[in-house]
């Protein structure tokens, strides 16, 4: 079986349950190993007005197709909500696949690992949450962090969320 790691956001309408129902779609084809805790994130590479996000990691184990999976997600994207993948626009839901196994997939479209989650604190940070969990990948996640100093410079704008912080704010 294959540890498959999963990172999700949102920065639309009730972005938690969109986590939420995410994770418990996927759980419906693959065993959930562990949850990172949930981030709100300032948006990254965006220059117009965005939302925050609310960003999730979850390490899960199955031994699933890469391209069933892929589809999967997908499809849960759209049952959700999401019209168009792609481009930086808001959305109730973003599922990208980080990790699956030692896998490597290179293609237009589908390269695992995922070709930008090392440049991406949203993702880096909720890992540090689950990386006792792994048992096949090797990653070095506080050595990557700390030569790249995500922890301290982007600690700033990642914050573990609290639903009581934003009672009365919308998304």
């Amino acid at each position: 079986m294959d540890e498959i790691v999963i990172s999700l956001g949102s920065n639309l309408g009730d972005r938690k349950k969109y986590l939420e129902s995410s994770i418990k779609i996927l759980s419906k084809r693959m065993r959930l190993i562990s949850e990172s805790s949930i981030y709100e994130t300032t948006p990254q590479g965006v220059s117009y007005n965005h939302g925050n996000y609310l960003n999730q990691v979850a390490l899960f184990k199955s031994q699933i197709n890469p391209y069933s999976l892929l589809n999967l997600t997908k499809r849960i994207e759209k049952k959700l909500g999401r019209n168009k993948k792609g481009d930086l626009s808001p959305r109730v839901i973003d599922i990208d696949i980080i990790i699956i196994g030692s896998k490597k997939i290179n293609r237009k479209n589908f390269t695992i690992p995922h070709r930008n989650y090392k440049f991406r604190p949203f993702v880096l940070v909720p890992i540090q949450d689950i990386e006792l969990n792994f048992k096949q990948i090797n990653l070095n996640l506080k050595g990557l962090l700390a030569k790249t100093k995500i922890a301290a410079k982007y600690r700033e704008e990642i914050k573990l969320y609290s639903p009581k912080d934003l009672q009365g704010r919308k998304s």
